[in-house]
């Protein structure tokens, strides 16, 4: 792999502006389809290299993908899976700056870069690099096809840094191929940079897993009382409330593997749900949080969810009886709080609850209504699903409801025993020995990418009760979030990240450290790809 093509294709990619959920978030894919189209290796076989269609849910932008597939002379159905993203995330961090973000040499000049072994520019770790990369070796792979003994699968997808539409689309594209031409898939290697998947460290990394994400979402439907007379209802913020005090952070909800361990839950959205000003107890609101997993399965998870919601429930009673109390004790006249029947559901005993109250228009009812709700975030959307359901179950009593919202990524370790799996970590410990030995590498070995990535996805470890559990509890289906469940329990390769080197992705600050990623990285990629060859059976 020539350094300076290399370089230059780096910049080129960079200045293709590809901001996520953006229209010119597609551009890296036609630029390379262009740039494949001229080699005899395209010219000759044109289905090999195909533009995929990988529509984000909500978005009024298209969004295409990419796949070229380049066949080893050898003759052989054992095939390399690379994955990359081309989208980046938005240069409104550059401020001033914002208009050169794109220009790595301006840009450069503009910080007063003086280092020769740093390249700066919104997206050129995160991951235009790990793009220019994959490539790059598809290029050369094309032009020699003996270079490897087994095939190579590139995806070029957009959207992982939003919902990761580009990986999801792209999967039933991969099972098909499998079954087309019998394909036995050794791995699936991304080329997302080290250092966003591992805080505090850097350098030259390999990655053997992937962290995984759920999001944990609560609906709480209380009971509308005017606030002189609150203790006759039930407050649906104080719900949420408690609910977020007991999740927020909670060493208990965690789910660490081996002596490693993310953040716990994390709220990103509470909310009322009243569209004026009233002085009322609220009697709809939300929550909704960021959930790293490791082991947790959408079951396991919903059983986390039931017991935090039921716990809060019974603290908002203790609370409001306590605090009723000692209320009448110092004045207070109205009505004595009597502790209501409250209750925990999760999404599927609500929408049995509506379909039961409606009868046999409740299909055509909620096909009608989310077929009206306005393009826009895929979580606020699920959210008007549950209250509408709420509004069709008409169950006086309070209630929680546990749903998931998306996305879902699911967690993915090579460590776990299996003899394919094994395989790939041989593979992954002779090209650690190779890196120090060819190349005066220190290649770090790490169980999880925790900056999460498009792994989860090919790699995906399902079984179909964790798909039905999910897709049972996610409000709207596929409407509203599609997961290529089929493909995935078809797939689920071993998984690699073996991706450049650099500093501060998504931050104005951004670089990529050049020497490991175009002198060394290169090289270490064609080597892994040689070691799977050799050790995967």
């Amino acid at each position: 792999m020539d350094r300076e093509e290399l370089l230059q294709l780096i910049k080129d990619l960079v200045n293709l502006q590809s901001v996520t959920e953006s229209a010119e978030e597609s551009l890296p894919a036609f630029f390379l389809q262009s740039r494949f189209q001229q080699l005899p290796y395209f010219k000759e076989h044109r289905e090999a290299l195909t533009l995929i269609d990988t529509p984000l849910e909500g978005s009024k932008h298209s969004l295409k993908a990419l796949a070229a597939f380049v066949r080893a002379d050898c003759g052989t159905n054992r095939t390399v899976l690379l994955i990359s993203h081309f989208d980046v995330v938005s240069a409104e961090c550059y401020g001033q700056l914002q208009p050169f973000a794109f220009d790595c040499q301006t840009l450069g000049e503009k910080l007063g870069n003086k280092d020769e072994n740093r390249l700066y520019g919104r997206g050129v770790m995160d991951m235009k690099s790990g793009v220019a990369i994959n490539a790059l070796l598809v290029e050369d792979f094309a032009k020699d096809t003996s270079m490897f003994d087994v095939n190579i699968l590139a995806l070029f997808v957009g959207d992982e840094e939003n919902s990761s539409a580009g990986a999801r689309g792209v999967l039933p594209y991969v099972a098909e191929l499998r079954k087309k031409y019998g394909l036995d898939y050794l791995c699936a290697v991304d080329t997302e940079p080290g250092e966003a998947g591992c805080t505090d460290q850097n350098g030259a990394m390999i990655y053997l897993g992937t962290l995984g994400k759920l999001m944990p979402a609560f609906y709480a439907h209380g009971v509308s009382e005017h606030v002189n007379a609150c203790y006759k209802g039930f407050s649906a913020a104080l719900a949420v409330a408690k609910i977020i005090a007991r999740a927020e952070c909670s060493a208990a909800l965690a789910d660490p593997a081996e002596d490693f361990c993310e953040t716990s839950w994390i709220c990103l959205d509470a909310k009322t749900m009243r569209d004026n000003y009233s002085v009322t107890l609220p009697d709809r609101a939300y929550a909704y949080f960021n959930c790293f997993v490791t082991n947790d399965t959408p079951e396991t998870l919903l059983l986390k969810m039931k017991l935090t919601a039921a716990n809060a429930l019974k603290e908002c009673s203790e609370q409001l009886e306590r605090s009723c109390l000692q209320l009448r004790n110092i004045g207070y006249k109205g009505a004595a709080f009597v502790p209501p029947a409250a209750r925990v559901m999760t999404l599927a005993e609500l929408e049995t609850a509506a379909r039961n109250k409606v009868g046999g228009s409740f299909d055509g009812i909620m096909k009608e209504f989310i077929n009206s709700l306005p393009a826009g975030d895929m979580r606020l959307r699920g959210i008007s699903i549950v209250d509408r359901l709420a509004l069709l179950a008409d169950i006086d009593e309070p209630y929680v409801v546990c749903f998931f919202l998306p996305p879902w990524l699911p967690a993915r370790s090579d460590y776990t025993g299996g003899a394919r799996e094994e395989s790939v970590l041989a593979a992954a410990r002779g090209l650690i020995k190779k890196a120090a030995e060819k190349y005066d590498t220190e290649l770090k070995e790490i169980r999880w990418f925790a900056g999460l990535c498009d792994l989860s996805y090919a790699g995906a470890a399902l079984s179909p009760e964790d798909a039905e559990s999910y897709k049972n509890n996610l409000p709207g289906g596929d409407a509203v979030y599609k997961m290529p469940i089929d493909a995935m329990l078809q797939l689920g390769m071993p998984v690699a990240n073996l991706g450049p080197s650099g500093e501060n992705p998504h931050r104005k600050d951004e670089y990529l450290n050049l020497h490991y990623s175009l002198d060394i990285l290169p090289q270490l990629l064609n080597e892994f790809i040689a070691e799977l060859s050799q050790n995967v059976k």
